[in-house]
């Protein structure tokens, strides 16, 4: 097993900025609400 390393010591950068806790919320309810939408449909039938 060979080990592989970076030529340079620089840290590995993070990623530019973690998505903001308002965003994943709005994505969350977003998908509930479509979820929802298609149960109601489905169970309208």
């Amino acid at each position: 097993m060979e080990t592989i390393r970076p030529d340079t010591t620089d840290p590995i950068p993070l990623r530019a900025q973690p998505q903001r806790i308002g965003t994943i919320m709005v994505r969350f309810v977003g998908l509930l609400l479509v979820a929802m939408a298609v149960m109601v449909l489905i169970w309208s039938r």
